[in-house]
């Protein structure tokens, strides 16, 4: 039987959104969405395929800006946020010849954060606490196109890390994995709820029921849901079709 979970009370919340609409010329994307996520929470989103989950993830990040509305991250605007953000694409294309080595690509997630153009001792020493994070500390001189799909999701997840965001944004990182690995994903990413409020894009229904205190339904606009309240109206209602739930006890 699902259990609810409830995230941690905080005074100001991560992030939220009051009546955001955005569109893309014509085609209309989002609606009326409001929404507050606080810090300490663990949340999902979840919904079909041009929904507007990826879009919302952008409106977060500052990358897109919405057509009407207000959205405030970290109690300011989601572009002077960013630096407080770690996020993690829902694809990250690898180039086989790049010769960059894991620690080389943790260490980007650095640029914009930190002065100067040279790394210092306290910024190898934050790669590699956040490589140990993700237990990789062990591949850090291997090169990012050396390893499996898994290992170069969580040395991505590294990257994010190693900034210490107040903020984590992840969208499908789980996507082309195969069970196992994903599997590995989602028990790294329950270890990691403890530290920062994490926001996670997701098809996996029953991962959301496991880890996350709320699924954010997005379908255009937004509604949201304790997981334990995820019944199978819902689910149907939200991606129009019947979707099972599998809970990944061990």
């Amino acid at each position: 039987m699902t259990r609810c979970r409830t995230g941690s009370a905080a005074a100001a919340p991560a992030a939220s959104l009051e009546n955001v609409a955005f569109s893309y010329g014509r085609h209309a994307v989002l609606t009326d969405v409001s929404l507050t996520i606080a810090r300490g929470e663990f949340a999902t989103i979840v919904g079909p395929n041009g929904g507007g989950k990826t879009t919302l993830i952008k409106l977060l990040l500052g990358l897109l800006s919405p057509d009407s509305g207000t959205i405030r991250v970290l109690g300011t605007t989601p572009s002077a946020a960013r630096a407080r953000v770690g996020y993690v694409p829902q694809h990250a294309h690898v180039d086989q010849s790049f010769p960059a080595r894991v620690v080389d690509v943790v260490l980007m997630g650095l640029l914009g954060v930190r002065a100067g153009i040279r790394y210092s001792k306290e910024d190898l020493e934050r790669a590699r606490s956040a490589l140990e994070s993700v237990q990789l500390a062990d591949l850090s001189a291997r090169r990012l196109a050396e390893l499996s799909g898994g290992q170069r999701q969580r040395a991505l997840i590294a990257r994010a890390l190693v900034a210490e965001p107040e903020l984590m944004l992840l969208d499908e990182p789980t996507a082309h994995l195969d069970a196992s690995m994903e599997h590995e994903l989602h028990e790294l990413l329950g270890r990691l709820r403890d530290r920062v409020t994490i926001v996670l894009v997701s098809h996996d229904l029953g991962f959301v029921s496991d880890y996350a205190a709320r699924a954010i339904c997005v379908k255009n606009t937004v509604a949201v849901h304790e997981t334990c309240e995820l019944t199978g109206d819902v689910v149907r209602e939200l991606y129009g079709r019947e979707v099972r739930m599998v809970r990944h006890d061990d």
